[in-house]
Protein backbone atom coordinates (compact mmCIF):
# COMPACT_ATOMS: atom_id res chain seq x y z
CA UNK A 1 0.00 0.00 0.00
CA UNK A 2 1.46 3.24 -0.66
CA UNK A 3 2.07 5.40 2.37
CA UNK A 4 2.89 9.16 2.02
CA UNK A 5 4.39 11.67 5.01
CA UNK A 6 3.48 15.38 4.82
CA UNK A 7 6.30 15.88 2.93
CA UNK A 8 5.70 13.40 0.38
CA UNK A 9 1.91 13.58 -0.82
CA UNK A 10 1.07 13.40 -4.62
CA UNK A 11 -0.53 15.62 -6.28
CA UNK A 12 -2.98 13.91 -7.33
CA UNK A 13 -3.90 9.89 -6.78
CA UNK A 14 -5.81 7.44 -9.35
CA UNK A 15 -7.45 4.26 -9.80
CA UNK A 16 -5.15 0.90 -10.02
CA UNK A 17 -6.62 -2.43 -10.89
CA UNK A 18 -10.05 -3.25 -8.91
CA UNK A 19 -9.09 -6.05 -6.59
CA UNK A 20 -10.73 -9.57 -8.46
CA UNK A 21 -11.81 -10.78 -4.99
CA UNK A 22 -13.62 -7.51 -4.55
CA UNK A 23 -14.91 -7.22 -8.16
CA UNK A 24 -16.40 -10.87 -7.96
CA UNK A 25 -18.47 -9.91 -4.74
CA UNK A 26 -19.72 -6.06 -5.27
CA UNK A 27 -22.61 -7.15 -7.62
CA UNK A 28 -23.98 -9.82 -4.63
CA UNK A 29 -23.68 -6.83 -1.96
CA UNK A 30 -25.57 -4.00 -0.68
CA UNK A 31 -25.02 -0.84 -2.67
CA UNK A 32 -24.77 2.80 -0.83
CA UNK A 33 -26.63 5.07 -1.99
CA UNK A 34 -29.17 2.96 -4.27
CA UNK A 35 -32.36 4.16 -5.50
CA UNK A 36 -34.32 2.61 -2.92
CA UNK A 37 -36.11 3.43 0.29
CA UNK A 38 -34.14 4.15 3.66
CA UNK A 39 -35.47 0.68 5.39
CA UNK A 40 -34.73 -1.38 2.08
CA UNK A 41 -31.02 0.19 2.57
CA UNK A 42 -30.43 -0.86 6.30
CA UNK A 43 -32.41 -4.52 5.42
CA UNK A 44 -29.79 -4.72 2.66
CA UNK A 45 -26.60 -3.84 4.86
CA UNK A 46 -27.48 -6.73 7.59
CA UNK A 47 -25.42 -9.06 5.80
CA UNK A 48 -22.35 -6.84 6.24
CA UNK A 49 -22.91 -7.79 10.25
CA UNK A 50 -23.64 -11.45 9.24
CA UNK A 51 -19.81 -12.62 8.59
CA UNK A 52 -17.49 -15.01 10.58
CA UNK A 53 -15.59 -12.91 13.41
CA UNK A 54 -12.26 -13.51 15.05
CA UNK A 55 -12.09 -13.34 18.86
CA UNK A 56 -10.88 -10.80 20.83
CA UNK A 57 -10.42 -10.63 24.53
CA UNK A 58 -13.43 -8.80 25.41
CA UNK A 59 -17.04 -7.40 24.50
CA UNK A 60 -18.13 -4.83 26.59
CA UNK A 61 -21.91 -3.06 25.99
CA UNK A 62 -22.08 0.47 27.41
CA UNK A 63 -25.00 3.28 27.13
CA UNK A 64 -24.13 6.57 28.27
CA UNK A 65 -26.47 9.62 29.13
CA UNK A 66 -26.06 11.32 26.39
CA UNK A 67 -27.60 14.32 24.97
CA UNK A 68 -30.51 13.13 23.59
CA UNK A 69 -30.98 10.05 25.72
CA UNK A 70 -29.35 6.79 25.73
CA UNK A 71 -26.22 6.54 23.78
CA UNK A 72 -25.03 2.93 23.33
CA UNK A 73 -21.51 2.25 22.94
CA UNK A 74 -19.85 -1.30 22.09
CA UNK A 75 -16.35 -2.00 23.44
CA UNK A 76 -13.74 -4.17 22.13
CA UNK A 77 -10.79 -5.08 24.12
CA UNK A 78 -7.73 -6.89 22.65
CA UNK A 79 -6.66 -9.70 24.16
CA UNK A 80 -3.31 -8.21 24.50
CA UNK A 81 -3.09 -4.77 25.28
CA UNK A 82 -0.02 -2.97 23.78
CA UNK A 83 0.65 -0.88 27.00
CA UNK A 84 -0.99 -0.53 30.16
CA UNK A 85 -2.88 1.61 30.53
CA UNK A 86 -3.69 0.67 27.33
CA UNK A 87 -4.33 3.05 24.27
CA UNK A 88 -8.07 4.02 22.67
CA UNK A 89 -9.66 4.40 19.51
CA UNK A 90 -13.03 6.28 19.44
CA UNK A 91 -14.51 5.25 16.24
CA UNK A 92 -17.42 6.61 14.31
CA UNK A 93 -19.20 4.23 11.64
CA UNK A 94 -20.29 4.93 8.03
CA UNK A 95 -23.03 4.86 6.36
CA UNK A 96 -24.16 8.36 4.60
CA UNK A 97 -25.54 9.37 7.76
CA UNK A 98 -28.63 6.98 7.02
CA UNK A 99 -27.70 3.39 6.99
CA UNK A 100 -24.59 1.69 9.22
CA UNK A 101 -25.05 -0.27 12.42
CA UNK A 102 -22.51 -1.59 15.09
CA UNK A 103 -23.25 -5.22 14.01
CA UNK A 104 -22.16 -3.95 10.66
CA UNK A 105 -18.79 -2.97 11.95
CA UNK A 106 -17.82 -5.75 14.13
CA UNK A 107 -15.19 -7.45 12.20
CA UNK A 108 -13.16 -4.47 11.12
CA UNK A 109 -13.53 -3.30 14.79
CA UNK A 110 -12.52 -6.49 15.94
CA UNK A 111 -8.93 -6.36 13.89
CA UNK A 112 -8.07 -3.43 14.57
CA UNK A 113 -8.61 -3.96 18.04
CA UNK A 114 -6.15 -6.71 18.28
CA UNK A 115 -3.97 -5.75 15.27
CA UNK A 116 -3.49 -2.09 17.32
CA UNK A 117 -3.73 -3.96 20.83
CA UNK A 118 -6.27 -1.10 22.38
CA UNK A 119 -9.36 -0.52 23.05
CA UNK A 120 -11.86 0.38 20.22
CA UNK A 121 -15.23 2.37 21.50
CA UNK A 122 -17.70 2.21 18.44
CA UNK A 123 -20.73 4.75 18.76
CA UNK A 124 -24.25 3.65 18.35
CA UNK A 125 -25.56 6.84 17.06
CA UNK A 126 -28.72 8.56 16.01
CA UNK A 127 -29.19 8.26 11.84
CA UNK A 128 -30.58 10.63 9.61
CA UNK A 129 -33.22 11.23 8.12
CA UNK A 130 -35.27 10.97 11.17
CA UNK A 131 -32.65 12.93 13.08
CA UNK A 132 -30.98 15.47 11.53
CA UNK A 133 -27.96 17.95 11.74
CA UNK A 134 -26.11 18.23 14.80
CA UNK A 135 -27.69 15.24 16.71
CA UNK A 136 -24.79 12.51 15.32
CA UNK A 137 -22.27 15.29 16.02
CA UNK A 138 -23.12 15.98 19.95
CA UNK A 139 -23.82 12.26 19.99
CA UNK A 140 -20.33 11.66 19.14
CA UNK A 141 -18.38 14.80 21.12
CA UNK A 142 -20.33 13.22 23.96
CA UNK A 143 -18.80 10.00 23.72
CA UNK A 144 -15.24 11.56 23.18
CA UNK A 145 -15.44 13.67 26.09
CA UNK A 146 -16.97 11.37 27.89
CA UNK A 147 -14.11 8.26 27.55
CA UNK A 148 -11.60 11.56 28.38
CA UNK A 149 -13.60 12.32 31.65
CA UNK A 150 -13.88 8.29 32.34
CA UNK A 151 -10.44 6.95 31.16
CA UNK A 152 -8.82 5.73 34.71
CA UNK A 153 -11.77 3.52 34.99
CA UNK A 154 -11.65 2.15 31.83
CA UNK A 155 -7.87 1.24 32.07
CA UNK A 156 -7.20 3.79 29.16
CA UNK A 157 -4.75 6.05 29.23
CA UNK A 158 -6.32 9.98 28.55
CA UNK A 159 -2.48 10.73 26.48
CA UNK A 160 -3.66 7.97 23.64
CA UNK A 161 -7.06 8.13 23.14
CA UNK A 162 -7.96 8.72 19.44
CA UNK A 163 -10.88 9.13 17.39
CA UNK A 164 -11.41 7.75 14.01
CA UNK A 165 -14.45 6.58 11.75
CA UNK A 166 -15.07 5.90 7.54
CA UNK A 167 -17.36 8.17 5.45
CA UNK A 168 -19.76 9.68 7.05
CA UNK A 169 -17.60 9.02 10.42
CA UNK A 170 -14.65 10.03 8.82
CA UNK A 171 -16.33 13.28 8.20
CA UNK A 172 -17.43 13.60 11.83
CA UNK A 173 -13.76 12.87 12.74
CA UNK A 174 -12.45 15.59 10.86
CA UNK A 175 -15.30 17.86 12.43
CA UNK A 176 -14.83 17.24 15.67
CA UNK A 177 -11.03 17.33 15.77
CA UNK A 178 -11.72 20.77 14.22
CA UNK A 179 -14.49 21.40 17.25
CA UNK A 180 -11.98 20.25 19.90
CA UNK A 181 -9.26 22.82 18.59
CA UNK A 182 -11.39 25.44 17.96
CA UNK A 183 -12.80 25.11 21.49
CA UNK A 184 -10.15 24.32 23.41
CA UNK A 185 -11.23 20.04 23.68
CA UNK A 186 -9.82 16.92 25.16
CA UNK A 187 -6.37 16.84 22.98
CA UNK A 188 -6.96 13.50 20.46
CA UNK A 189 -3.60 11.32 20.47
CA UNK A 190 -4.61 10.65 16.66
CA UNK A 191 -7.59 11.00 14.08
CA UNK A 192 -8.49 8.50 11.88
CA UNK A 193 -10.57 9.60 8.63
CA UNK A 194 -11.37 6.96 6.57
CA UNK A 195 -12.14 7.69 3.21
CA UNK A 196 -13.53 11.31 5.10
CA UNK A 197 -16.19 13.19 2.77
CA UNK A 198 -14.49 16.44 3.44
CA UNK A 199 -16.66 18.33 0.67
CA UNK A 200 -19.18 17.51 -1.67
CA UNK A 201 -17.73 15.50 -4.44
CA UNK A 202 -20.10 16.41 -7.59
CA UNK A 203 -18.15 17.61 -9.12
CA UNK A 204 -14.46 15.63 -9.01
CA UNK A 205 -13.08 13.19 -11.84
CA UNK A 206 -13.23 10.53 -8.77
CA UNK A 207 -16.75 11.17 -8.17
CA UNK A 208 -17.68 10.83 -12.21
CA UNK A 209 -15.21 7.71 -12.82
CA UNK A 210 -16.37 5.57 -9.99
CA UNK A 211 -20.44 6.85 -10.24
CA UNK A 212 -22.09 3.51 -9.83
CA UNK A 213 -21.01 0.25 -9.31
CA UNK A 214 -18.01 0.04 -6.53
CA UNK A 215 -20.65 0.40 -3.50
CA UNK A 216 -20.72 3.89 -2.94
CA UNK A 217 -23.33 5.50 -5.52
CA UNK A 218 -22.13 8.76 -6.53
CA UNK A 219 -25.52 10.80 -6.94
CA UNK A 220 -26.63 8.64 -3.77
CA UNK A 221 -24.23 11.46 -1.83
CA UNK A 222 -27.00 14.21 -3.09
CA UNK A 223 -29.39 12.32 -0.98
CA UNK A 224 -27.70 11.74 2.21
CA UNK A 225 -26.29 15.16 2.21
CA UNK A 226 -30.78 15.66 1.93
CA UNK A 227 -31.46 13.13 4.60
CA UNK A 228 -28.89 14.98 7.36
CA UNK A 229 -29.52 18.53 6.93
CA UNK A 230 -32.34 21.38 6.80
CA UNK A 231 -33.33 23.92 3.82
CA UNK A 232 -31.77 26.32 6.85
CA UNK A 233 -28.29 24.64 7.23
CA UNK A 234 -25.52 26.03 5.82
CA UNK A 235 -23.71 23.04 4.32
CA UNK A 236 -20.47 24.91 3.53
CA UNK A 237 -19.72 25.84 6.98
CA UNK A 238 -16.86 23.74 7.85
CA UNK A 239 -18.62 21.88 11.10
CA UNK A 240 -20.49 20.30 7.98
CA UNK A 241 -18.07 20.43 5.27
CA UNK A 242 -14.61 20.47 7.00
CA UNK A 243 -12.60 21.24 3.50
CA UNK A 244 -13.78 24.80 4.11
CA UNK A 245 -12.53 25.43 7.51
CA UNK A 246 -10.22 29.10 7.46
CA UNK A 247 -7.18 27.12 8.98
CA UNK A 248 -6.19 23.15 8.94
CA UNK A 249 -3.42 24.03 11.29
CA UNK A 250 -2.85 22.89 15.02
CA UNK A 251 -4.83 19.50 14.39
CA UNK A 252 -3.71 16.33 15.97
CA UNK A 253 -2.20 13.49 13.96
CA UNK A 254 -3.85 12.14 11.52
CA UNK A 255 -3.70 8.67 9.66
CA UNK A 256 -5.82 9.32 6.47
CA UNK A 257 -6.99 6.80 3.90
CA UNK A 258 -8.37 7.15 0.23
CA UNK A 259 -9.34 4.42 -2.71
CA UNK A 260 -8.79 4.51 -6.09
CA UNK A 261 -12.14 3.10 -6.49
CA UNK A 262 -13.95 5.71 -4.71
CA UNK A 263 -16.24 8.77 -5.45
CA UNK A 264 -14.66 9.95 -1.90
CA UNK A 265 -11.40 9.62 -3.09
CA UNK A 266 -10.41 13.45 -4.19
CA UNK A 267 -12.32 15.13 -1.65
CA UNK A 268 -9.95 13.09 1.45
CA UNK A 269 -7.01 13.53 -0.67
CA UNK A 270 -7.69 17.32 -0.77
CA UNK A 271 -7.71 16.92 2.98
CA UNK A 272 -4.35 15.10 3.37
CA UNK A 273 -3.30 17.91 1.22
CA UNK A 274 -5.02 20.57 3.50
CA UNK A 275 -3.16 19.44 6.47
CA UNK A 276 -0.13 18.42 5.03
CA UNK A 277 0.15 22.42 3.68
CA UNK A 278 -0.86 23.45 7.16
CA UNK A 279 1.98 21.87 8.66
CA UNK A 280 0.14 18.54 10.94
CA UNK A 281 1.84 15.07 11.29
CA UNK A 282 0.17 13.07 8.33
CA UNK A 283 0.35 9.61 7.74
CA UNK A 284 -1.48 9.37 4.11
CA UNK A 285 -2.61 5.60 2.80
CA UNK A 286 -3.80 4.89 -0.36
CA UNK A 287 -5.33 2.67 -1.97
CA UNK A 288 -5.40 2.24 -5.43
CA UNK A 289 -7.23 -1.04 -5.64
CA UNK A 290 -9.91 -1.03 -3.37
CA UNK A 291 -13.10 1.05 -3.20
CA UNK A 292 -15.10 2.79 -0.77
CA UNK A 293 -16.15 1.06 2.60
CA UNK A 294 -13.25 -1.93 2.11
CA UNK A 295 -12.52 -2.86 6.11
CA UNK A 296 -16.62 -4.02 6.12
CA UNK A 297 -15.42 -6.24 2.82
CA UNK A 298 -12.59 -7.63 4.94
CA UNK A 299 -14.39 -11.35 4.96
CA UNK A 300 -15.57 -10.74 1.12
CA UNK A 301 -11.76 -9.78 0.27
CA UNK A 302 -8.12 -11.04 1.37
CA UNK A 303 -7.04 -7.13 -0.36
CA UNK A 304 -9.27 -5.49 1.69
CA UNK A 305 -8.66 -7.66 5.08
CA UNK A 306 -4.65 -6.99 4.73
CA UNK A 307 -5.43 -3.66 4.04
CA UNK A 308 -7.38 -3.35 7.58
CA UNK A 309 -5.03 -5.05 9.24
CA UNK A 310 -2.18 -2.85 7.96
CA UNK A 311 -4.95 0.24 8.90
CA UNK A 312 -4.60 -1.59 12.69
CA UNK A 313 -0.49 -1.54 12.46
CA UNK A 314 -0.35 1.66 11.70
CA UNK A 315 -2.68 2.66 14.44
CA UNK A 316 -0.66 0.30 16.55
CA UNK A 317 2.52 2.37 15.61
CA UNK A 318 1.03 5.72 17.25
CA UNK A 319 -0.96 4.30 20.22
CA UNK A 320 0.81 1.40 21.52
CA UNK A 321 3.72 1.15 23.98
CA UNK A 322 5.75 -0.86 26.11
CA UNK A 323 3.73 -2.03 28.90
CA UNK A 324 4.38 0.25 31.93
CA UNK A 325 7.00 -1.28 34.45
CA UNK A 326 6.86 -0.84 38.53
CA UNK A 327 8.78 1.88 39.73
CA UNK A 328 11.36 0.95 41.87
Amino acid sequence: MPVYDRDTVPERVGRGTLDPELAAWLPTGPVLGADEPVADARRAHRVLGEVPLPSVGAVEHLVLDGPYGSLPVRVHTPTEAAGTPCGALVYLHGGGFTVGTLDEFELPLRIIAEGAGIKTYAVDYRRAPEFKFPTQLEENEHAVRWLFDHAGEQGVDPARIALGGDSAGGNMTCVLALRFRDGNGPALALQVPLFPETAFPADTPAASENRSGLYLESNGIFQMIRNLVRNTDDVRQPYITPLNAASHAGLPPTILVTNGFDPLRDVGHAYARALAAAGNDLTYVHHPDLTHGFPQFSHYSRACRRATEELAGLIRARLGRPASRTEG
